[in-house]
């Protein structure tokens, strides 16, 4: 005789190792905090880039503007605004990394939890099995 709750279980528990399993094995070998961390740093990197290049494509466009200030000494301004605009534009960045990658880390701490759970149901399913033979 066949136990669909055994075989439900077993099912689920596949689909989760051959899934979502594989990046959440990845994602175990850290604490939750450091893999927030950790995306942190890679987006500090990738948010320099970016931008640097949306600076780049500023002073394409005004190019005349940012020539005549260097031209008349007056670059200071010029050099604020790039400073502040860095500076708040990195902390908007980091702030939403934080968020994603923070949900994510639940996201997967729940699963994972729930895989637990599925494995602990399973092993009490064929504890029963074994007591009834």
């Amino acid at each position: 005789m066949l136990n669909e709750e055994k075989i439900r279980i077993m099912t689920r528990v596949t689909v989760y190792e051959e899934g979502r399993g594989v990046e959440d094995a990845r994602k175990a070998r850290f604490f939750r905090t450091d893999y927030v961390f950790s995306e942190i740093i890679v987006s500090i990197i990738t948010g320099t880039l970016a931008w640097g290049v949306c600076a780049a494509i500023y002073c394409g466009y005004n190019f005349e503007k940012i020539f005549f200030s260097v031209y008349e000494d007056a670059l200071g301004p010029v050099l604020r605004l790039a400073t502040w605009s860095y500076f708040v534009f990195m902390a908007v960045y980091l702030f939403a990394t934080f968020l994603i990658y923070q949900g994510r880390g639940m996201a997967y701490a729940k699963r994972r939890m729930l895989y637990e759970q599925d494995l602990d149901t399973l092993t009490d399913i064929y504890e029963k099995e074994r007591m009834q033979l």
